[in-house]
């Protein structure tokens, strides 16, 4: 008899400590007329951010990191965690210029202001100073770089084709940095045959 006393004793001290050291959570003890007790525990402040972006997407060495968007600045530029990100490879006509509020609408609207990016600098264009980061910029599952140029609300910053590392990607190549690199190869094809 005494230690079914015991027993049926400890079961509340024990729920109550469990009480007491699960803060913020929601406890839920229901009994189904069994001896059986079943405890559920939900706790949305348990809950861990998740990304939908991982840096094992990032290419080169330079920084890549995830933040949000917290500002649109033109076409081709963004805040992100306020550091400002200029697109690699694509421009957009100035605000004041022919589309230049279309392209950064066009922006707002597949990236809006809150939206999480994941930035992957440019190794072959490092910043400036401190001021500006030139990157590719991946948001909502799009690269906005390549969506700026698909739409024809911006062109291709050709100049850079031959020294930015993302001259190699399909979208790069499908606005004509391929021009560049089969240049490059027929020039350095003639150099060959003439030797």
């Amino acid at each position: 008899m005494n230690k079914k006393l015991i027993g049926l004793a400890i079961i509340p001290i024990v729920g109550l400590i469990f009480i007491i050291l699960t803060p913020n959570s929601e406890l839920n003890i229901s009994d189904d007329k069994t001896t059986e007790h079943s405890i559920s525990i939900s706790d949305e402040s348990l809950e861990i951010p998740t990304s939908q972006y991982s840096l094992q997407e990032c290419s080169g060495s330079t920084k890549c990191f995830v933040g949000h968007v917290t500002k649109i600045l033109d076409g081709n530029a963004i805040h992100v965690d306020d550091q400002y990100v200029r697109f690699a490879l694509a421009s957009a006509p100035g605000l004041n210029g022919y589309g230049g509020m279309n392209s950064k609408n066009f922006i707002e609207t597949i990236c809006p202001v809150g939206s999480q990016v994941l930035v992957d600098e440019d190794d072959g264009q490092p910043p400036e100073g401190h001021s500006r980061i030139i990157g590719v910029i991946h948001c909502n599952d799009m690269i906005l770089n390549k969506e700026l140029l698909d739409s024809g609300l911006g062109y291709l910053s050709k100049r850079f084709c031959d020294s930015s590392e993302f001259a190699s990607s399909l979208w790069a190549q499908r606005h004509g940095c391929e021009d560049l690199f089969s240049e490059q190869y027929t020039t350095s094809q003639k150099s060959s045959n003439q030797q």
